[in-house]
């Protein structure tokens, strides 16, 4: 029987555990460990903050689902790793041995690293842990009695800059919604040498889009200044020129603050012994395993990642919940083949590809590699980001609560359906109603003489286009199919369906523009 440990409920853990447990074998075993007895969907906290989602919205007990799936769950929090002896010590005392363990605890706030940034203080808000964004939204329910200088902003070193940008514009956006937004000033302060670097650092068209963005939204932005300490009311900043010379000192106003720290790996990494860098990260090779114990593996933000340039003030590499499960998969592929004695595959180039919510509207940022052998930075804006992030949060929760099940063709298939469908309109009143054309691509099939004739006969019986009734009876089909494949084989076919949606969606290709403001 193979052991396999897994630390950590979140975006990583949680699909991990999911993945491997799927392609090991039936004695096989696989157990989360978390300090946490729930999950938390995090690119959503903050509409949290802005009281556009409730907590149970996108956080719930983890454990009926792991129990469903035959993964055993451990609710204690890790205290140290004993790689030698392939052991966890969990914070009651017990030692977990597992023959392989995978990594995926999230990293810590180190708020510390400037003065009065801890949100425990008051002066400034966070994001990170879905408690803050909670209290977060209650200052946030007392600020707008009585609006005044906003300031949203970013830790030297600070690598998760998007949700910096996001809560920027749901800020404007609220405030607009309320018609309140002339009476707070809004001000985004960030280490980055200009807006849109992101950690990658690849000046396209990136930095004005972005720049552009804000003006329409009188939002102003301060870049390559570090954030010295907090104080009541008070933001303090010291500005750097493109040398890394320190100029000039200043003070934003702040009646309400939220700030993204810098972070660094968790306590029980820091004491464990040959795996992480000095900040507590994982130190893991193309593969996403240690250098120095092979069956250890690591993803998410845990990882430690190269600083991709050189910037005035510390900015740190970018990651997403894109490049998270593309880690996570392969962790999970490189473990199985681990275990059958097969080559593993490595985890480079990495993509960043992330949705920023604007209110109404949104921005994509895609950068591919997120390892520059070549870089292309895109933005694109429109109500489609906005729809898409709010069905990839929906998408994203339902994958971790769907609960295995058989996946045998149901007496009832989608063809059938189709067919019945169709009878219906025919023998309706409304025979000659316009049929809404779906975005298509065609499509070159080539079929038997017999299946020709009998498509065309089916079609004029059921008096539709011979195109139409191809297209809904290949559409029901596919769905059928799916429901023989097993879940190893659906989240291969969902993966490599993502791949190509991505590659193919508008703002991949060259030349698209950005309109600020735009819908």
């Amino acid at each position: 029987m193979t052991h396999i440990v897994i630390v950590g409920a979140g975006i990583a853990g949680v699909p991990a555990a999911y993945a491997i447990k799927n392609r090991l074998g039936p004695n096989d075993q696989v157990t989360l460990v978390s300090d946490r007895e729930y999950f938390n969907f995090v690119p959503s906290n903050p509409w949290i903050a802005m009281g556009w989602r409730e907590r149970e919205d996108i956080a719930f007990p983890i454990d009926p689902y792991l129990e469903a799936r035959g993964i055993y769950f451990v609710a204690q929090g890790l205290t140290q790793i004993h790689a030698a002896s392939n052991q966890v010590e969990l914070a009651d005392g017990r030692r977990l041995r597992y023959d392989y363990l995978v990594l995926a605890t999230g990293a810590t706030p180190a708020y510390e690293e400037v003065e009065g940034m801890d949100p425990a203080q008051g002066y400034v808000h966070s994001v990170v842990r879905i408690e803050q964004a909670i209290e977060a939204s209650h200052a946030y329910k007392e600020f707008v009695k009585n609006p005044g200088p906003i300031v949203i902003g970013a830790a030297p070193g600070c690598a998760i800059l998007g949700p910096m940008y996001e809560t920027a514009f749901l800020v404007d956006a609220d405030l607009r919604r309320r018609g309140i937004r002339e009476r707070a000033t809004i001000t985004m302060v960030t280490p980055e040498p200009y807006v849109g670097h992101f950690g990658i650092g690849a000046e396209t068209e990136t930095r004005q889009l972005l720049e552009n963005a804000l003006t329409d939204r009188n939002i102003a932005s301060v870049c390559n200044v570090k954030t010295t300490k907090i104080t009541p009311g008070n933001v303090h900043l010291m500005q750097y020129d493109q040398s890394g010379k320190a100029g000039a000192s200043t003070t934003l106003p702040c009646a309400f603050g939220i700030y993204a720290p810098a972070f660094k790996g968790i306590s029980a990494l820091r004491a464990s012994t040959g795996l992480t860098n000095t900040r507590g990260f994982i130190m893991v090779d193309e593969y996403l395993r240690s250098p120095i114990y092979p069956n250890v593996f690591a993803a998410g933000i845990c990882v430690a990642q190269p600083a991709l340039t050189n910037t005035p003030v510390a900015v740190g590499p970018p990651e997403s919940v894109y490049s998270i499960q593309n880690q996570v998969d392969t962790v999970a592929r490189n473990i199985i083949a681990a275990i059958k004695h097969e080559a593993l595959i490595s985890a480079l180039p990495q993509r960043a590809k992330w949705l920023s919510d604007m209110g109404e509207t949104g921005a994509a940022y895609l950068s591919e590699p997120q390892i520059p052998l070549r870089n292309i930075n895109r933005i694109k804006q429109g109500r489609w980001v906005h729809l898409a992030k709010v069905e990839f949060e929906q998408y994203f929760i339902d994958k971790i609560k769907l609960k295995p099940g058989k996946h045998a063709p149901s007496l009832t298939s989608h063809v059938a359906t189709i067919v019945r469908r169709l009878q219906s309109e025919k023998n309706s009143e409304d025979t000659g109603a316009a049929r809404t054309e779906p975005a298509t691509r065609r499509l070159d099939i080539p079929v038997e003489r017999d299946a020709n004739y009998e498509l065309r006969a089916l079609a004029k019986v059921l008096n539709v286009e011979e195109k139409f009734i191809a297209a809904a009876l290949l559409n029901a089909a596919l769905k059928d199919a799916k429901r023989y494949l097993g879940e190893v084989d659906l989240e291969d076919l969902e993966r490599a369906r993502r791949d190509l949606i991505l590659a193919e969606l508008p703002e991949n290709q060259p030349g698209v523009e950005f309109h600020g403001g735009g819908t």
